[in-house]
């Protein structure tokens, strides 16, 4: 397993950001808005399985990239309000540069807001061909998915604050 990181200070209260970034839409919006780079100009489509807050909160994600299928699904394993969520790749996901993962967020208040800590855990493709695109690029995948969803969070809440 690999591991990458991402922290930021967001000027609002933790039970703000919290409920920013508990929102699937919010947290993986950067994956199904506009076309990016990262994504090769693609968009995945999201469906919420089971929409309840906390563990057991169910998402899918489907769509291509580059022709390729992409077909994702994750549940939350571990919820606690306004400060800790952590959910994971669950079945047999169809992924380009990772074969899985789990994702978690951990949110302190601070003297002017909150400190976002948002890390992913993932695995490389098992394949010959998955490992070297996966070696290649799920870790800058990775740094740019965790930067993208703290950076349109904190753009988001601090021009409402």
């Amino acid at each position: 397993m690999a591991r990458e990181q991402y922290e930021v200070e967001i000027m609002a209260s933790p039970e703000k950001v919290f409920a920013h970034l508990d929102d699937i839409n919010n947290v993986g919006g950067h994956m199904s808005e506009k076309s990016s780079m990262p994504m090769m100009g693609s968009r995945l489509k999201l469906e919420v399985i089971d929409d309840k807050k906390g563990v057991g909160a169910t998402y899918r994600w489907k769509g291509s990239v580059m022709g390729m299928t992409v077909d994702i699904q994750e549940t939350v394993t571990k919820w606690v309000r306004d400060g800790e969520k952590t959910w994971q790749t669950i079945g047999k996901p169809k992924m380009i540069v990772m074969s899985g993962y789990t994702m978690h967020l951990s949110l302190t208040g601070t003297d002017k807001g909150t400190r976002v800590v948002f890390e992913i855990d993932y695995s490389l493709p098992k394949t010959p061909w998955g490992w070297i695109i996966g070696k290649l690029l799920a870790r800058r995948y990775a740094k740019w998915c965790l930067q993208r969803a703290c950076e349109d969070a904190k753009r988001t809440l601090e021009s409402t604050a």
